[in-house]
């Protein structure tokens, strides 16, 4: 992988790269879009005496567009208020793991809504993320930290530095380019790990993971999809690998369903989140359209968004997101007929302060990440529809 280089040799992404979402991204921004339209999830602790919960029953698209606009803003004005601001957590938001990803998935809500490190309203809560996400990396370039399952908010936190490189105008662009590429590196040197051939290319928990699953993997292909918009070579070989371990999970199951499963060449049944997130990947990364895709789809819409159920397996936020970036990218009526549909589960259950709560059946592993976790994801999925987010920008056929 090599940057591509600008003054001095120093790699300037987002500057010279062809095409460049990240200059994209700053065009968005200037221009200021207004038809703004949604699709978000987040995760939160149900507590007693919780605050009250915004009810909405969207009576047309004007309304419910007034309604997504006043959610997201809730969200972040939330996310705004609740940042540590003093000690070795300034920057990042409360929670008992997962600090670094959390802090990440919140940059990037302020970031998916245009605003950036230079923004006046919350262009500081930006700055302090970035500053505490920088911090988390250690001398190899990691940032998952000890936790066990560190590769996703490694993948998280590059996404973030990625997305924040490409709209600031920050003075050290050329350290945040060091710091990137030394956490794409690092994702590079883990699809290498030595794994059985039926799960090489493809990656899981740890960097030096003798396996993998499609859950980890997708996030590392998309930060890698981010990596190449903002300027960065990387070796078409090693999204080619990528793809090929995401396509061996297509399964179809005893009763016709086609879907990906969790883990290739192991499990046999198709699920719906990870079905999203492999149907996200193909249609960002693959140069030619798979005539399964359709199939993928029919199973899809088999799973209508629920506040919580078994289609989510206890992890509501990240199922949800998935599957809701998976439509995304179908675009067009697949679009048309999931977001009013995903828009009012999440608008309905939001609570009266900002933040959105967990459902009853999510799993404490996930509640764990704490308040801002949640609420970050809700915005997510809301503000997909704007690509403000270059890596959720529909553009086929870049490379």
């Amino acid at each position: 992988m090599r940057p591509v280089a600008g003054p001095h040799g120093v790699p300037v992404p987002g500057r010279n790269a062809t095409p460049s979402v990240c200059l994209r991204m700053r065009t968005c921004v200037d221009h200021k879009r207004t038809r703004f339209y949604g699709c978000a999830l987040p995760v939160i602790a149900l507590v007693l005496f919780l605050p009250p919960t915004l009810h909405a029953a969207p009576a047309d698209d004007a309304t419910a567009t007034r309604q997504v606009g006043t959610a997201i803003d809730g969200g972040l004005k939330w996310l705004a208020e609740n940042q540590v601001r003093d000690g070795a957590d300034a920057g990042s938001w409360s929670s008992e793991r997962y600090h670094t990803a959390t802090a990440a998935f919140a940059g990037l809500a302020f970031l998916a809504n245009g605003h950036t490190a230079d923004t006046e309203r919350f262009g500081p809560v930006v700055r302090r993320a970035m500053t505490f996400v920088r911090g988390r990396m250690t001398p190899d370039g990691y940032l998952g930290g000890r936790d066990p399952s560190g590769m996703y908010m490694h993948a998280v936190a590059t996404l973030f530095g990625l997305s924040y490189l490409g709209t600031a105008e920050d003075a050290d662009d050329a350290e945040l380019a060091a710091w990137c590429r030394k956490a794409i590196d690092v994702i590079l040197a883990a699809q290498k790990a030595r794994k059985p051939l039926a799960e090489t290319g493809g990656w899981r928990y740890t960097p030096d993971a003798p396996e993998s699953d499609l859950s980890v993997t997708s996030w590392q292909l998309l930060a890698l999809h981010a990596a190449r918009q903002c300027g960065f070579e990387v070796d078409r070989s090693v999204i080619g690998d990528g793809l090929r371990y995401v396509n061996s999970g297509i399964v179809t199951d005893e009763a016709g369903n086609m879907g990906f499963v969790y883990r290739p060449g192991i499990m046999r049944d198709p699920e719906p989140a990870v079905t999203g997130a492999g149907l996200c990947v193909k249609r960002l990364l693959e140069s030619e359209p798979d005539p399964r895709i359709d199939s993928l789809y029919r199973y899809l819409e088999q799973f209508p968004p629920t506040w919580g159920g078994t289609q989510y397996k206890g992890y509501f936020y990240f199922g949800a997101f998935y599957v809701t970036q998976g439509m995304f990218q179908m675009g067009d009526a697949a679009w048309r007929d999931y977001v009013p549909r995903i828009r009012a589960v999440l608008v309905s259950h939001q609570l009266g302060d900002g933040r959105w709560p967990f459902p009853p059946d999510n799993r404490l592993q996930s509640r764990r990440a704490g308040d801002a976790y949640a609420t970050a994801l809700a915005v997510l999925m809301l503000s997909l529809d704007k690509q403000y987010l270059p890596v959720y920008q529909r553009q086929q056929a870049l490379y």
